[in-house]
């Protein structure tokens, strides 16, 4: 009798810590034809114990070119920001206090699309609706207008004009909700499903998250794209997040721990050492692009912050480099009536006409059915204290590495080189092991000069280069310097570099201090599989790709210019 009574009182412990079911209101649901014109949820009615006041409330707007827009107005007790279902699941603009996410746009108030023509102004429409903090670009291609080519319902390949930034911006949602958590903390979450899809043509879907909890300073974009269709197709997605007053001012700026920057044209170029810096509005200045990579902490996070001039407001956004590899920072120093604003964007690529985008391998695909997301973690910050603080975590994932800034414009780097091409260009080099090129790249597991353990599958998903070298030997020696600088500039999350020696680790760890190698250097090799056990003349290298596979082998020594075209070449 006593164990039963004890597994009663266990399961009534277990139910009552059990979550309670969230509460969920459908705005917007074409399959099922609902449309709620407007609804109210407060703190009052959900969580009446909550000290904290929120509410969520959405309406129609009318009159003009916003005649049947619907908005979401969320107010997390410190912060508010409004949800615009019609125009892609857009933010129009984000409140604190007297701190705002947005901008003063020419277009004054919102556009419903059926106002805009995306082909007008030889593909630059867009720009008629363009005043929203956070609008999405995508997902077909984004970027500037122009033409590219695509395979027809007759299965040919065949021209079409690609208009500035894509479509998504323009699509209203197709299905809407609004969940709120009845446990603390009570995030409160709009939800959207935007439909980019025709027959013949992509049949791609986004699921979007706009979240918050109740008094906090923070907010959530999370989205998944998926593609529908049964065949691949190429996708694309740019945060457009745009900033005016108060942040954007003279002396404002950016701060970010910046790998690579480069300009996007010689106008830009001209003063690209100031990239990071804001000038008061010019009448008509040309506006700026400069297109970022950035350093990432050892969980592929980064993060990157707009701050005013006086160090005291500022907002920040944290997010994956392995989901939002591409970096664009736009800045349009114009008249404040001509729209004066900057553009924060992660991205999957840069801003560039898709055709373009496409020869340097910045337009993913999506397998049948398959899905990516992509997740943004945004923070206001009020107060010298909190901008400094975000300063010393943006120093944090820098980690001392330097920013290379280029001269050369974007718009002037050439397409990925062919693998054969460089192949045939090397001098001191000759290709070795060519039986496995293409193949998987047998695992190892070998100790460094301090201790760790490395195995090559743990390097999955970025590039590895792996050097057999020797102190003793010339031509190594000769092309350690070549490698010190290729670890300096290149992302420890896009390469991974080894060099494994079979002498002595005492010897070799005293030659590596003395020389200031800065990349992995692994000894006592013992018997490794083939090809490795093949190696029979140093310097040999072993270039893997991404997917694991052997994309080739060398022998001899390398200079830095071909290790970097052989990583880059296709």
């Amino acid at each position: 009798m006593l164990r039963l009574v004890s597994i009663i009182i266990m399961t009534v412990g277990i139910s009552s810590i059990r979550a309670a079911e969230p509460f969920r209101l459908v705005l917007t649901d074409v399959e099922q034809n609902i449309y709620k014109e407007t609804a109210e949820i407060t703190s009052s009615d959900l969580t009446p114990k909550s000290r904290i006041q929120w509410s969520v409330r959405k309406y129609v707007l009318h009159g003009g070119r916003q005649e049947g827009i619907d908005v979401i107005e969320v107010n997390n007790g410190k912060l508010r920001f409004t949800v615009v279902p019609t125009r892609g699941m857009s933010v129009y603009q984000v409140h604190m206090g007297d701190l705002r996410l947005g901008w003063d746009s020419p277009v004054k108030g919102l556009v419903h699309p059926k106002y805009i023509n995306l082909n007008s102004r030889q593909g630059l429409g867009w720009l008629e609706g363009f005043n929203e903090w956070m609008v999405r670009c995508g997902l077909e291609f984004f970027g500037g207008p122009g033409t590219d080519e695509f395979i027809d319902n007759t299965g040919k390949k065949a021209m079409m004009d690609l208009t500035l930034h894509g479509k998504i911006g323009n699509i209203p949602a197709s299905q809407v909700e609004v969940v709120v958590e009845r446990d603390a903390p009570h995030r409160i979450t709009i939800r959207g499903r935007v439909d980019e899809a025709l027959l013949h043509g992509p049949k791609l879907e986004i699921l979007t998250q706009i979240s918050t909890v109740p008094g906090a300073d923070t907010f959530q974009i999370s989205d998944t794209v998926t593609n529908r269709s049964a065949i691949a197709q190429e996708f694309g997605i740019l945060y457009h997040g745009n900033y005016g007053r108060p942040l954007m001012e003279k002396g404002a700026k950016f701060v970010g721990p910046a790998r690579q920057v480069t300009p996007i044209n010689d106008h830009a170029a001209s003063d690209a050492s100031n990239y990071s810096l804001y000038r008061a509005p010019e009448a008509g200045f040309p506006e700026q692009v400069y297109c970022l990579r950035m350093w990432a902490d050892e969980n592929d996070r980064t993060r990157v912050m707009l701050r005013n001039a006086a160090g005291d407001k500022a907002v920040s956004m944290a997010y994956s480099i392995k989901e939002l590899p591409f970096f664009t920072l736009w800045k349009n120093p114009v008249a404040g009536e001509d729209g004066y604003v900057t553009g924060l964007e992660p991205g999957t690529g840069f801003p560039r006409n898709r055709s373009i985008e496409r020869k340097f391998g910045r337009v993913p695909k999506l397998g049948p059915h398959q899905s990516r997301s992509f997740t943004i973690d945004f923070a206001l910050h009020a107060g010298k204290g909190p901008v400094t603080a975000v300063e010393r975590d943006i120093a944090r994932i820098r980690a001392g590495r330097n920013t290379t800034v280029d001269k050369t414009p974007l718009a002037a780097d050439k397409p990925k080189p062919k693998l054969s091409d460089v192949i045939n260009a090397a001098r001191t080099w000759e290709p070795a092991f060519t039986p496995w090129h293409g193949k998987p790249a047998p695992d190892f597991t070998l100790t460094d000069i301090v201790g760790k353990k490395h195995m090559l599958s743990d390097y999955r998903g970025k590039d590895v280069l792996i050097i057999f070298w020797a102190t003793w030997c010339p031509p190594c020696r000769m092309e350690i310097p070549h490698l010190i600088e290729l670890r300096k500039t290149a992302s420890e999350n896009d390469l991974a570099m080894l060099a494994i020696s079979n002498e002595k680790p005492d010897l070799v760890k005293g030659f590596v201090a003395q020389a200031q190698m800065n990349y992995t250097v692994l000894t006592d090799p013992g018997t490794l599989p083939s090809p490795y056990d093949t190696v029979n003349a140093i310097p040999s290298s072993f270039f893997i790709d991404r997917q694991g596979k052997i994309k080739l082998g060398t022998s001899g020594l390398i200079s830095l210019e071909e290790i970097k075209a052989i990583l880059q070449a296709e």
